[in-house]
């Protein structure tokens, strides 16, 4: 039985995606809004986001590379245990 693993990567692209138009977003922000409260914000809120999706992002595709191992294991030992009777 071969896991789909379609919602997992369509959620992964979703969420690039939606980071790279936040991002868009942010810099017409930045375009009228250039004082210390901009920069403050943007250091104590913004400045991890991009690492932390990063992060998220290899998760994400390290957990669909083990399941589609561990799906083929399974379906290598099917194919094995059918030779066998």
């Amino acid at each position: 039985m071969a896991i789909k693993l379609g919602p997992v990567q369509d959620a992964e692209n979703r969420i690039k995606r939606d980071f790279t138009e936040f991002s868009r977003l942010w810099s017409k922000v930045r375009e009228d809004w250039l004082d210390d409260r901009c920069r403050q914000f943007e250091q104590q809120h913004l400045t991890t986001i991009g690492p932390s999706l990063s992060r998220v992002s290899a998760a994400m595709q390290e957990f669909c590379d083990v399941i589609r191992r561990a799906d083929e294991a399974l379906e290598d030992d099917s194919v094995g245990s059918d030779r066998l009777e």
